[in-house]
């Protein structure tokens, strides 16, 4: 009441948000009369709001008036109705009512019983009038206090009358990000795991539990606001645009968020939560003598949403930490094509949302520094929600509070649904932690112990480091951009390709060309790693085993890693070969197709666990964020990968198809058109709609030019002949597989979009002669 709504009622008065006809009536146990009440009212205005304007205190505090009694004595609540009846008589209109309990959950059973024996929990008025109430976390302890309570207020309440409060939903800054988001679209069409890295959510503050201590033990930083207000935080940052502005959708906009967050295993706890707790603490007054009480916290998880799938989302919170540092902040990817950055200078914008200081929006972006030298620095746009920066805490927050509450707007007020997702993600949290999975840690206050002790949460511990130094065997489209993309990672690469000429080439890029086996060989250290990209088949056992292949030149413990397509059972005999020489032997898919490569692409590994911990760095360097998995067993990787390729056959016949029935439609439907708005939302959304639209806007929606025969590299028929030899139905790969054979001698507009899709995705020559 005196910290925040006394001032927040001020702040209302001032700005001439309440009714002419407005009053507050306290309740409470303690003897006061209207004028004593009204005059502790003045001295804690004064407190709270010490520049306040005087007379307008004093008019404030005449709005005041006061009802004693036991709230657990049905008799209190017979007086208060009597009281605000004298109210209603004095108006001569039935008053609507809003009541805000500040007292403790345990009495929330009493009193709501008490109030609906006299009729205070309906309005007077029917269906012109409302009655209202107004309550304050927490909402329970767990998922089954919750339940319970939510069972209580259904008992005496309507949905359309609770009003529950999480303060941070109200704050300017989070009101600020989903107008940033949803009222611009400045960002949000790269808003999600396509272009953002990772999302850092801190509630850190300076000050300790002082004279709270009794009631902070029983909940810790995790539930005190972990379980509420930094999920709060998150909804706001990473929620779905509400489907219509209506103040329920975004209700439901924020529960679907917090519901997607990623369920908690055991392991993932032991290795992705951090907790711990400023010395001095259990000297505090009503802390338990064996408290396990966290005054700081800090935990990596993510959303399944499809949007953010992957993306780590880091949430933090303390009590007597270094500074006070309140904020979202929304780290982006590093630009897939940067000019002037280096390998070592990887640049990231971000967006910061900031509560402390002050309430301000900085956009930090790269720009060239003047002069004759390609360097970038970093540049920062800010906003600021305030002009004057000074205001006291809580006060706008509560007003907001109570005004909303009065024209009857929900949406800034958590729902029954949010809270059981709060208490369904944090649950198993509090549960494990209880049982010291997770040990708990002290740091001494007012330092940054606790962070730094915490480091480890969200980074991935990047692989043994190796020499960097490999040879790629084959440097057509694919080899040639992974060779580049090693040498941007600083690998010292050394290539041979059977025709020279895009050895020069690759050269004039800083690879070291070799015209031989032998050569590329002499050109790395004493252990050899090598990379073959050649077409699968004979060509690699040509190169590996013939006399004066590749075998000739290597020793116990060479590496070779087989990264074209090649067909699993192929790759287990050599494995075998191998391994009798003592050659450490890797089978890696590779799906993204030659561009996908340069950018870092999706590879598929196959062989020993050793031999892949050992390289893994080759991997880790390659691939896109998450973009590499090992399976255990020589041919694994390229058993996925055919696999991989079976499916991309269906799904690119399906598409092919649907496309032919949309050309011959009626409709004469725009292609471009149609593709570009299935590849916003749809079910079928995907990279390979993207390049269909690309095709259909570069070669004309006729593809007059493209090929309606369609080749294929075997992929697809290993998947189906491997799909019957285990009696697994195969329907749609093999009819992919035969469409593409049937049309060599009759070529469609069917074939054209595949052959459009095959040229887009992978660079095959597809064009008529």
């Amino acid at each position: 009441m005196k910290k925040k709504i006394i001032s927040s009622i001020y702040h209302l008065y001032v700005n001439q948000r309440l009714s002419s006809r407005f009053c507050v009536v306290g309740a409470a146990r303690r003897e006061y009369t209207n004028t004593t009440f009204r005059e502790k009212i003045y001295a804690d205005l004064l407190e709270r709001l010490p520049n306040c304007d005087k007379k307008r205190a004093q008019e404030v505090c005449q709005l005041f008036a006061y009802s004693r009694g036991d709230l657990r004595d049905v008799s209190t609540f017979k007086y208060l109705k009597a009281v605000l009846s004298r109210i209603d008589a004095k108006w001569g209109v039935c008053t609507n009512k809003l009541f805000y309990l500040a007292v403790s959950p345990h009495l929330f059973e009493i009193i709501f019983k008490n109030m609906a024996l006299v009729g205070l929990n309906t309005p007077c008025g029917g269906a012109l009038g409302w009655t209202r109430m107004l309550i304050e976390k927490p909402f329970g302890k767990d998922t089954a206090s919750a339940r319970t309570l939510f069972k209580l207020l259904a008992k005496y309440f309507k949905e359309e009358q609770l009003y529950l409060i999480d303060h941070y939903a109200v704050k300017e800054i989070i009101q600020a990000i989903l107008h940033f988001r949803f009222s611009n679209n400045l960002f949000e069409r790269s808003w999600d795991r396509s272009s953002i890295e990772r999302i850092d959510i801190r509630l850190l503050e300076t000050i300790g539990v002082e004279d709270r201590g009794s009631f902070y033990d029983t909940v810790g930083a995790l539930q005190d606001v972990g379980q509420n207000h930094l999920l709060q935080m998150l909804a706001a940052v990473t929620m779905d645009t509400p489907r219509a502005n209506e103040q329920y959708m975004t209700r439901t906009a924020r529960a679907e968020c917090i519901e997607k967050l990623k369920a908690w295993t055991l392991q993932d706890i032991k290795k992705y939560t951090f907790r711990a707790r400023y010395k001095g603490y259990a000297d505090i007054t009503g802390v338990a003598p064996h408290s396990q009480a966290e005054t700081y916290f800090k935990l990596q998880t993510e959303l399944t949403h499809p949007s953010w799938r992957e993306v780590p989302l880091m949430l933090e919170a303390g009590k007597r930490c270094a500074e006070n540092k309140k904020e979202i902040v929304v780290t982006f990817k590093h630009p897939s094509l940067c000019v002037a950055c280096t390998p070592q200078n990887h640049i990231h914008n971000r967006v910061v949302f900031s509560m402390t200081p002050q309430d301000k929006i900085t956009i930090y972006f790269w720009t060239k520094v003047p002069g004759f030298e390609k360097k970038l620095e970093e540049r920062a746009f800010h906003f600021f929600l305030y002009e004057h920066p000074e205001k006291t805490q809580y006060v706008e927050e509560y007003a907001e509070i109570i005004f909303n509450c009065l024209i009857g707007d929900q949406g800034m007020f958590v729902s029954q649904r949010e809270i059981m997702a709060q208490w369904r993600f944090s649950d198993p949290l509090g549960k494990a932690w209880k049982k010291n999975i997770v040990p708990l840690a002290e740091y001494a206050p007012d330092t940054d112990e606790a962070r730094v002790a915490s480091e480890y949460i969200g980074k991935k511990l990047e692989p043994r480091e190796l020499q960097k130094d490999i040879a790629f065997i084959g440097l057509g489209k694919m080899g040639a951009n992974l060779s580049r993309r090693m040498m941007d990672y600083g690998w010292r690469v050394a290539g041979y390709n059977r025709s020279r000429e895009k050895t020069d080439a690759l050269a004039r890029e800083g690879l070291i060309p070799a015209y031989t086996l032998r050569d590329v060989i002499l050109h790395l250290p004493k252990k050899k790693i090598v990379w073959l990209m050649v077409p699968a088949g004979k060509a690699i056992d040509e190169i590996l085993f013939r006399k004066g292949g590749l075998v000739s030149f290597l020793k116990k413990g060479d590496v070779v890693i087989d990264g074209g397509n090649s067909f699993y059972k192929d790759t287990i005999r050599r494995a075998k070969k191998l391994r009798k020489r003592g050659i450490q032997f890797l089978d890696a898919g590779v799906s993204g197709g030659p561009e996908g490569v340069r950018q870092g692409a999706c590879f598929m590994v196959g062989g020993e666990k050793k031999y892949f911990e050992a390289t893994e760095k080759i991997f880790y360097d390659m691939a896109s964020r998450n973009g590499y998995a090992f399976f255990s067993g020589a041919g694994a990787g390229h058993f996925a990968k055919m696999v991989h390729n079976g499916i991309e056959y269906g799904m690119m016949q399906a598409i092919a198809e649907g496309f032919t029935i949309l050309k011959k439609a009626q409709f004469k439907p725009s292609l471009i058109r149609i593709a570009d708005v299935y590849n916003h939302g749809s079910v079928i959304e995907s990279r390979l709609i993207a390049w269909l639209k690309e095709a259909f806007e570069t070669y004309g929606e006729d593809l007059k030019n493209i090929s309606g025969s369609v080749d294929q590299l075997g992929e697809g028929a290993w998947a189906a002949q491997t799909a019957r030899a285990m009696s697994i139905a195969h329907n749609v790969i093999t009819e992919a597989v035969r469409f593409r054979q049937r049309s060599k001698k009759h070529p469609s507009y069917t074939g054209k979009v595949l052959s459009a899709l095959r040229h887009k995705f992978g660079g095959h020559d597809v064009f008529l002669q």
